[in-house]
């Protein structure tokens, strides 16, 4: 089975004010993907630059994803579903927060009003989960339960890397700390007490990387396919293995000179990562 993991799209209806072009860059983008012939995809958040507060965004990032053809499961990212109220007043226009429950929220409203989905994909089960500061949806209990019933090897699905995944830089500072702050630890401990999960996919970052998150769960991050680092991820899986692959987006192949100008210029590696990070196995035996 064929899987291709892709986030951090920032698509935006006209005008394109913090991404322009990235109408045309997605539009190539859809080229590279259906060209890969997936089964499947994990589409792993902030689908949009503004959607929690403008929901036509949301609307046109559903239609990009239905009109690829593939089946698939996408989350939330703070774009998407504001991930908390302090980061909402900071930006409104970009990561607006609403309290109201999520079948309610722009992305509850196109994408299902369901903030944990669990699909069977034969070989693996996939959840993904759309995660706010304070959990007011509920997620982690409902995830707990649904890996105490797991069966097979599990794919966990979510917007925030919960290992660093830089040791130095901005990327040593930025990731979940700023937006679901209480909800790293107890996350990074249930995914540690099932052995079930083998792979925590994510995004939000926008580079690619690998990190472990316990003994038996591995972190893969990919680009942001829109604004760069422009990647996404291949996996084939097969019983008992999954491996990766990173393939080049349409897009540029860096980002964080840009909202980091003070550490710039940044080693291509820094977005890219090394070989082992760009391809390699990750394995799906259960104890």
């Amino acid at each position: 089975m064929r899987v291709v993991h892709i986030t951090d799209l920032h698509g935006e209806t006209a005008p394109e004010r913090l991404n322009p072009g990235i109408g045309g860059v997605l539009a190539d983008a859809a080229t590279l993907i259906r060209a890969e012939r997936p089964d499947f995809l994990f589409v792993t958040g902030d689908l949009t630059s503004h959607g929690s507060s403008e929901i036509e965004e949301l609307r046109a990032a559903r239609r990009w994803l239905d009109a690829l053809a593939v089946p698939y499961l996408a989350i939330a990212g703070n774009h998407d579903l504001g991930a908390n109220p302090w980061r909402g007043e900071r930006h409104p226009e970009q990561e607006r927060y609403d309290p109201r429950p999520f079948a309610d929220t722009h992305f509850g409203q196109v994408f299902g009003a369901d903030p944990l989905v669990v699909t069977d994909l034969g070989p693996i089960v996939a959840v993904g989960m759309s995660l706010r500061a304070g959990d007011p949806d509920g997620v982690l209990p409902r995830l707990e339960q649904a890996l105490a019933d797991a069966a097979k090897p599990t794919v966990l699905l979510g917007h925030y890397p919960l290992t660093a995944t830089r040791s130095a830089g901005v990327l040593s500072r930025f990731g979940a700390g700023d937006f679901i702050p209480d909800l790293v630890d107890s996350l990074t401990d249930t995914i540690r007490s099932h052995p079930a999960v083998k792979l925590y996919a994510a995004g939000h970052v926008h580079v690619v990387s690998r990190q472990p998150v316990g003994p038996g769960c591995v972190q893969l991050t990919t680009g942001g396919l829109g604004p760069g680092a422009s990647a996404y991820r291949r996996y084939e899986v097969s019983a008992g293995r999954l491996d990766y692959s990173t393939h080049f987006g349409p897009g540029p192949l860096s980002f964080w000179e840009r909202y980091a100008p003070s550490e710039a210029p940044f080693s291509p590696e820094y977005h890219l990562g090394s070989p082992f990070e760009r391809m390699g196995s990750v394995s799906l035996a259960l104890p």
